[in-house]
C-alpha cells in the first residue's frame, strides 16, 4: 500500500478544517446572517442621533433580544450545574460533557442586558425583569416557544444558540457599540448618571455593558477560548447532532430577523417617548401649562404623536423597500 504524501496530507487537513462546527455553520447561514445584518444597520440610525436624541429606540430594540439571551443561558446554567446522576438520567453524557465544556460564565450577557435596560430606562432591576416577563409580541412568543421545545428535545442545539448570540457581538458588534457610544457621549445626556460619587471619572461602558467584556482584551481572550474549547468537544458530537446544530442557527436568524421587523411594527404604533427629564420636555410642559388653554394641551400632544408616528413609519417604509430591492437584486445575479 502506498503510503500518503505530503500533498494528499495536506488534502485531508485542510478537508478537516472545512468541515468543523464553526465552518460549517457560518457556510449554511451566509445569506440568513446577511439578510439580517441588512436589517440591523439599516434601521440603527433610527435609534441614534439626529433621528433620536434619547435612548430609548435602542433600549427598546434591547428588550427584545434579552429575553432570548435570558432564556437560553438560564437553561444552559441549569444544565451544567446537574449533579452526575441526574445529568445522567436527563441528557446524553457526551452532550452534557461538551455543554459542560464550553460554559464560560464571563461571557453571559443576562446580567449586563438587565442592567442596561434598568440604567437606559430608569427602572429598578424588579421592573426590568417584570418588563421582561411580560413583553407582547407573536414573534418574540414564537421564537421562545420554538426555544423551548427544540431545547427540550436537543439540548446539544444550545450551541448554536451559543456561538450565533455570542460570536454576533465580536464581529459587526464592535461596529455597533463605537456607534452607540458616539451616541450615548454627545447626544443621549446620559452622563450625569455615569460620574462615580468617589472619582466623578465617566464609564463609558455604563448602559453599555451587554457590549462589553471583563478583561484587559475586553473579549477577545473568551472569543478565542470558546473557539478552542468548541473544537475539543466537536468530537463528542455524531452526525445528525452536528446537522441538528446547524439548522438551528438558521432558524435563530430566521426569528431574529422576524423579530427586528416585527419591532418596526411596535415602534410605528407607539413612539417612544423622551424621557421626562429632557431639558427640551421640561420646557415644552412649562410652556404648555402656563401659556396654552387647558384643552389645546391634549391637542398638541394628540399632533406631535401623530407627526412622531408618521416619521417613524416613513423611515421604516423606506428601509423596507430598499430591503426589498436589494434581495431582489441578488436574487437576479
Amino acid at each position: 500500500m502506498a503510503e500518503p504524501t505530503a500533498a494528499s496530507s495536506t488534502t485531508v487537513a485542510n478537508s478537516s478544517i472545512e468541515n468543523t462546527l464553526p465552518k460549517q455553520i457560518n457556510s449554511a447561514t451566509k445569506s440568513s446572517h446577511t439578510h439580517l445584518n441588512r436589517l440591523i444597520l439599516a434601521r440603527l440610525p433610527l435609534a441614534l442621533p439626529p433621528h433620536s436624541q434619547s435612548p430609548e429606540a435602542y433600549a427598546t430594540g434591547l428588550q427584545r433580544i434579552a429575553p432570548i439571551y435570558l432564556s437560553f443561558e438560564s437553561l444552559w446554567g441549569e444544565i451544567v450545574d446537574l449533579q452526575p446522576l441526574e445529568a445522567s438520567q436527563a441528557i446524553d453524557h457526551r452532550v452534557f460533557s461538551a455543554l459542560k465544556h464550553l460554559y464560560i460564565p464571563k461571557m453571559l450577557r443576562s446580567q449586563s442586558l438587565r442592567s442596561d435596560i434598568s440604567y437606559l430606562l430608569h427602572h429598578s432591576l424588579e421592573e426590568v425583569d417584570d418588563v421582561l416577563e411580560h413583553m407582547e409580541g407573536l414573534q418574540l412568543h414564537l421564537f421562545l416557544q420554538h426555544f423551548e421545545q427544540t431545547c427540550a428535545a436537543k439540548p446539544h442545539v444550545l450551541i448554536a444558540y451559543a456561538w450565533v448570540m455570542y460570536m454576533a457581538l465580536f464581529n459587526g458588534g464592535r461596529w455597533i457599540r463605537a456607534q452607540l457610544l458616539a451616541a450615548k457621549e454627545s447626544s443621549w445626556r446620559l452622563s450625569s448618571f455615569d460620574s462615580t460619587a468617589e472619582s466623578g471619572e465617566v464609564d463609558p461602558g455604563v448602559g453599555l455593558a451587554f457590549w462589553h467584556f471583563p478583561g484587559e482584551e475586553d473579549g477577545e481572550d473568551l472569543k478565542n477560548e470558546f473557539k478552542a474549547r468548541l473544537n475539543d468537544v466537536e468530537g463528542l458530537l455524531d452526525a445528525e447532532q452536528r446537522q441538528d446544530i446547524v439548522d438551528e442557527a438558521l432558524s435563530i436568524f430566521k426569528y431574529l430577523a422576524l423579530l427586528v421587523e416585527e419591532l418596526d411594527d411596535i415602534v410605528a404604533a407607539k413612539p417612544l417617548p423622551v424621557p421626562s427629564t429632557h431639558p427640551s420636555t421640561l420646557w415644552s410642559r412649562l410652556l404648555m401649562k402656563h401659556f396654552l388653554p387647558l384643552g389645546m394641551v391634549e391637542l398638541v400632544y394628540a399632533f406631535l404623536h401623530w407627526i412622531s408616528t408618521r416619521h417613524w413609519y416613513g423611515s421604516i417604509m423606506a428601509i423596507r423597500r430598499q430591503s426589498e430591492s436589494a434581495d431582489d437584486d441578488r436574487k437576479r445575479r
